[in-house]
C-alpha cells in the first residue's frame, strides 16, 4: 500500500514536496508513538534526504522516522 508523507510546520523546515512510500501495511507499536508502519533501513534514509539531505543540519528531517531498536537497523514511520 502506499501512502503520502507531508509534514508540516517546523518538520518541513526546507519546505520540501510530499513524498509518496510504499509500506506493507504491518504496524508496530514504538513506546510513546502511535503504530507505525514498519519501513527499511533503506525507505528511511531516502525519507531522510528528501526532506533535508544538507549534511550537518540540525532540522527535523520530515521528523517522521521512528527508529524502531536501538540496533539501527529496524525503522517505522507513523501510521
Amino acid at each position: 500500500m502506499k501512502i503520502i508523507i507531508n509534514p508540516k510546520g517546523i518538520n518541513n523546515f526546507h519546505n520540501s514536496p510530499p513524498l509518496s512510500v510504499r509500506v506493507s501495511g504491518e504496524t508496530t507499536y514504538a513506546g510513546e508513538e502511535k503504530d507505525v508502519y514498519k519501513i527499511s533501513k533503506r525507505q528511511a534514509r531516502k525519507i531522510e534526504q528528501h526532506f533535508c539531505g544538507i549534511s550537518g543540519c540540525g532540522c527535523p528531517q520530515g521528523g517522521v522516522v521512528v527508529e524502531l531498536d536501538p540496533t539501527g537497523e529496524n525503522f517505522g514511520v507513523r501510521a
